[in-house]
């Protein structure tokens, strides 16, 4: 299966591929099945490239090239402009954005916004038409030490969530507040150590929790918005 099939898959078994542009869509990917080909490799930028001939370890720069391949893969079907067309660039606080917002065939206050989470192999992108919008996900790791790690990062109702949550729920508990926590952030995109964080969100803002397994591996993620307007249910 190429990546371009492997795309479509994903992204019609979990967010639905609307036909109007409009809206949310994920899409997901599994780096290690992907092998991005010389043809698709022409896509990227120099910096691209530079930047993955800096990683020393072999699968994270087929890992980085395939997501950049899919990254411009996404990008160029939801604004119908050629992947290698594509301007890819990072803001003030190192989220990316398209140098080139406007989407064919639709006015100027649909502009495209997304954002991109890693986890192990997995990699997921979400799109958002004239809204800000910041996604991530994390394979779950049942021995992690949550305790500890909810007492160090979160404030003191959200440790207390995790801490009073049942052993068999603890660590799920812990993965949708910590994803909540960083979908939020880089929906602001201000980094999650933003004074942003330390208020209660409000709206204009949505989120989801999305919870499945891919290849084996349980997930959780987390999806912020900037408008409430959903195009798919999940979990």
């Amino acid at each position: 299966m190429t990546m371009m099939e492997s795309a479509a898959n994903f992204v019609y078994r979990f967010g639905g591929v609307p036909s109007n542009n409009a809206g949310v869509r994920i899409w997901f990917a599994a780096l290690d099945e992907q092998q991005a080909e010389m043809a698709q490799l022409s896509w990227l930028s120099t910096s691209e490239h530079a930047r993955g001939a800096r990683l020393k370890k072999p699968q994270d720069r087929r890992r980085y090239l395939a997501s950049c391949v899919f990254t411009r893969h996404v990008l160029s079907n939801e604004t119908g402009i050629l992947p290698e067309n594509l301007q890819i660039l990072t803001d003030k606080y190192g989220k990316p954005c398209l140098s080139t917002l406007a989407v064919v065939g639709c006015p100027p206050s649909k502009s495209l916004k997304f954002n991109v989470s890693h986890s192990e192999n997995f990699l997921c992108i979400a799109t958002a038409l004239g809204s800000d919008v910041g996604i991530d996900i994390e394979v779950v790791n049942p021995s992690l030490d949550v305790l500890a790690i909810s007492r160090a990062c979160f404030d003191q109702k959200n440790y207390e969530q995790v801490r009073c949550s049942s052993p068999n729920e603890r660590v799920l508990v812990f993965y949708r507040l910590w994803t909540r926590r960083e979908a939020f952030a880089k929906m602001l995109g201000h980094g999650v150590n933003s004074q942003h964080l330390h208020r209660t969100p409000t709206p204009p803002w949505s989120r989801r929790t999305l919870e499945f397994t891919l290849k084996e591996k349980q997930i959780v993620g987390s999806l912020a918005i900037g408008t409430p307007t959903w195009l798919f249910d999940t979990a």
